[in-house]
């Protein structure tokens, strides 16, 4: 409660400490004004929790040089990724197309090795050139060079046969789960119905070899698993409501213009055609089988 006595009232101790508490307060004041005259402002002191939160709130800093370097290759290499994926499936795309072909018939045509140009059947790439394309084969025949003087003609394919009671009409291997209808040729035409019979080759059964090409990445991938066919696994080669069975022997990887396996066979085997590697398909993937008794 206020003192409302007058200084009358007082007594002479009141006074002098009424005296020395006013002069207390004039000597604090004096001392929060600095030299220029301006109001001294306190210094809040905040405790320590608090001085660490406000720390974490203060937005960092960029990260190092190095750390930038890093984000940008980071980017280039997602980039890059995508830039690959949107060209495979182009390039998937581009081969599912329909493919008109014009094939002229030349009486008398013969399919020779040495004219050049021919590869084996099972490619995923469409011809290049339907009027000079051999059946099967990947990209239109090339000039041959100058020094061997010999000018590549155009091969005329040979017409597909009306399929008989001996030829294959379906192909069974149930180790890789391939169930599929044979169809007569082994172009790009015929390949897109399913696996191809090669013409001139032999019917099931029979004393020579067999050949059979379909796709390992398109049109359905008949033989996508191919390669994982083991020696000693069979193969069931369909005509009809007939099965013959085939004894897997050999497997091998040769380049498209090796046409060792359509060699003729002195014994029965079937002869399978397929691309490799997956999606690159710069070779064929061979698998040879021999008649069980």
């Amino acid at each position: 409660m206020p003192d409302k006595r007058s200084v009358d009232e007082l007594s002479l101790e009141e006074l002098e400490s009424l005296v020395e508490q006013k002069r207390r307060i004039a000597r604090a004041k004096q001392f929060a004004e600095n030299a220029d005259g301006r109001r001294f402002r306190p210094v809040t002191v905040m405790p320590t929790d608090q001085v660490q939160s406000a720390k974490e709130a203060r937005p960092k800093k960029r990260g190092s040089f190095r750390d930038r370097v890093l984000f940008v290759v980071e980017v280039l290499a997602v980039l890059g990724l995508l830039l690959i994926i949107v060209g495979s499936l182009a390039n998937l795309q581009s081969l599912n197309q329909e493919v008109v072909q014009s094939l002229t018939v030349t009486p008398n045509a013969t399919l020779s090795a040495s004219s050049g140009g021919q590869e084996l059947p099972g490619s995923s790439f469409p011809p290049s050139n339907p009027l000079t394309e051999l059946p099967g084969s990947s990209f239109a025949p090339e000039a041959a060079p100058p020094a061997l003087g010999v000018q590549l003609r155009a091969i005329a394919a040979l017409p597909v046969p009306t399929p008989g009671p001996r030829s294959p009409t379906r192909m069974v291997i149930a180790a890789i789960s391939v169930d599929w209808p044979i169809v007569q040729g082994d172009s790009w035409e015929e390949l897109k119905q399913g696996i191809g019979h090669r013409v001139g080759s032999v019917n099931p059964g029979e004393r020579g070899n067999l050949i059979l090409s379909g796709h390992n990445d398109v049109y359905g991938e008949p033989f996508r698993d191919l390669e994982k066919l083991e020696i000693g696994k069979d193969v069931l080669v369909y005509a009809g409501a007939t099965s013959f069975r085939y004894v897997v022997k050999t497997k091998r990887v040769v380049a498209p213009t090796d046409l060792t396996p359509l060699a003729p066979s002195k014994t029965p085997v079937v002869t399978l055609i397929t691309c490799t590697p997956y999606r690159v398909d710069t070779h064929r993937y061979i698998v040879i089988g021999e008649l069980a008794p």
